[in-house]
Formats: C-alpha cells, structure tokens, sequence
C-alpha cells in the first residue's frame, strides 16, 4: 500500500541553527520555502523504477514550532507517498484505524493519523499520479 516515502520532517525551535549543522555536518544545503516561520527544505530526485521517465521527489524538511523542545525526545514525521488515497483510508477504516484529519491542495491530497506509539504519520498522494 505503501509506494515509497514523500519526505522526512525535523521540528526544532531554531531552524537556521540546525540547517547550519546539516549543511555544514552533512552537506546537505537546504532553501528557505518563504514562509514566516523560518522553515527551510531540500529535495531528493530519482527516478522511478518501473518507468525511468518518471523523476519523483523525496522532500527534506527542518520545520519551526513554537513548542519548547528543550530537554524533550526528538520526534519527527514520515511523509509516505501512497497511489490512491481513497482505497488506504478506506484500508485503514476497516482496520479500525483513526485518521486525524485529510486535506487536498492542488499538489496533492493528505491524511495524518497517529501510529500505536503515538509516532506522526502523513499520507501523501501527489497530483497527477
């Protein structure tokens, strides 16, 4: 059901700082996605598999909360690309599953729900797939 994972999320309270420390740690070099709150992002192309002509996106991000994480475990969200929404929420509702809520943009639609230890899960169908 799964079709591979859309993106990986950090939440922190200073995102210039830990930017800085992927970038200069890890080289990874990220943007800034002009929104107010300071979050910034990289992208991952490849190619998909079974049809070569296909580039798909892995999205990185380290998003700012207002949250005080001082001295809290590290907890992040895994954004995992599905292919057709309607049929894992309709899988998940038969197993019982909660959904917290579902939005569509015009890049997509999205689900977030929350697994047994209480780990942040997003589901993501990409427009146009």
């Amino acid at each position: 059901m799964i079709a591979g994972i859309g993106g990986a999320f950090l939440f922190t309270n200073d995102a210039k700082r830990l930017a800085a420390w992927y970038r200069d740690s890890l080289g990874i070099e990220s943007a800034s996605n002009g929104d107010q709150c300071g979050s910034v992002y990289a992208t991952f192309d490849y190619r998909d598999l079974d049809n070569p002509d296909i580039v798909r996106t892995t999205a990185w991000s380290i998003i700012h909360t207002d949250e005080d994480l001082t001295g809290k475990p590290r907890t992040g969200q895994i954004n995992y690309r599905v292919t057709d929404m309607a049929a894992v929420l309709k899988h998940l509702a038969d197993k019982g599953v909660a959904v917290d809520k579902t939005e569509d943009y015009s890049y997509g639609k999205f689900a977030w729900l929350m697994d047994p230890d209480g780990n942040k899960v997003e589901l993501w169908e990409a427009a146009d797939e």
